[in-house]
């Protein structure tokens, strides 16, 4: 398992709410067994191995309670897991949405990939109604973004918004959604992930006109292909313009 170092670097948790526990595949995958078995199988099959690393509650970071009609937040739990070798990047999507999910609670998520690349995971989400045990989570929105691109001390507990637990958790996938560097205080957690989301579909967009500029047979398809090719990069401009700090350095394709 990869060292305790990657959350505490990156959330600066506090001594007290640090915590070294194994999490048991059976326990990850427990919630879906009987109403989702394929997604049971391929949490055990996906996940090499899982600890809970850590857990922020009112008492060992000082920040209150939350309650509203659709979620209770006391306590957020942070957990590392190490992904197996041969896993599909949908898969390691999915198993994260599922980890999510299976909780009541926002979670934050870190998933070490094979390779030793981390990536945190942060969901916005709600109880599932649906539930009559009220022990799994609906996800409204889901970030996945790799740790390495993350500006140092962005994601510091105590440089986030403390008003109480679901505004900490909100401003962390604000601030994580924009590789720390969110370009307004008024940038909403959900408006900085579906603009992450939009940047990350127009950069594909952009790779995959560029290499069909290089390949083209014809004169007036490489023209075409590179007027859309400016398009994109303007388009691309203007997200991260809206995501990003004018300070952040962010390359265009």
């Amino acid at each position: 398992m990869p060292p305790e170092y990657t959350t505490a670097d990156l959330l600066a948790l506090p001594e007290k709410a640090r915590q070294r526990h194994r999490v048991t595949k059976k326990m990850l995958a427990a919630q879906f067994e009987d109403q989702a078995p394929t997604d049971a199988r391929l949490l055990t099959k996906a996940v090499a191995s899982a600890h809970l690393v850590g857990i922020l509650r009112p008492e060992t970071i000082q920040v209150p309670r939350y309650q509203d009609g659709e979620r209770t937040v006391v306590d957020v739990p942070v957990l590392e897991i190490l992904l197996a070798d041969k896993i599909s990047a949908s898969d390691r999507t999915r198993v994260a949405e599922l980890v999510h999910r299976s909780m009541a609670k926002p979670v934050v998520l870190f998933a070490h990939m094979p390779d030793g690349a981390t990536a945190l995971s942060l969901a916005l989400s709600h109880v599932n109604r649906t539930d009559p045990t009220r022990s799994t989570s609906v996800i409204d929105a889901h970030v996945l973004v790799p740790t390495e691109g993350i500006e140092p001390g962005a994601l510091h507990l105590d440089r986030l918004d403390r008003t109480d637990m679901w505004a900490l958790y909100r401003d962390l996938v604000r601030n994580a959604a924009a590789d720390g560097r969110p370009a307004s205080t008024a940038l909403r957690a959900a408006d900085a992930i579906a603009l992450r989301r939009r940047l990350t579909d127009l950069e594909s967009e952009l790779l995959t006109v560029v290499r069909e500029a290089k390949r083209a047979k014809s004169q007036q398809q490489r023209i075409d292909l590179n007027v859309s090719a400016r398009a994109l990069r303007t388009q691309i401009g203007h997200v991260r313009a809206t995501l990003y700090s004018a300070d952040g350095s962010h390359d265009t394709v």
